[in-house]
């Protein structure tokens, strides 16, 4: 991941993610994790979800340069 990549990721794109509500459910599951894993895992985990939250939200700004005609 690129050093733009990677402030674009802290600084904007977790945080978003970070601050969406989460129901019972999926409160579960992440405790869940965070209670099995052990820390090196846990890191693992983080670098995994920050490498495919990154690629998700540069195909969505791709998606919508690619649709802004369309979406006008």
């Amino acid at each position: 991941m690129t050093d733009l990549m990677r402030c674009m990721y802290e600084n904007y794109i977790r945080p978003q993610i970070e601050s969406q509500p989460k129901n019972d459910a999926e409160a579960m599951q992440i405790d869940l994790l965070n209670n099995v894993l052990d820390p090196h895992l846990q890191r693992t985990l983080q670098e995994v979800l920050a490498i495919y939250a990154t690629r998700s939200f540069r195909l969505g700004v791709r998606t919508g340069v690619s649709l802004r005609e369309d979406l006008s």
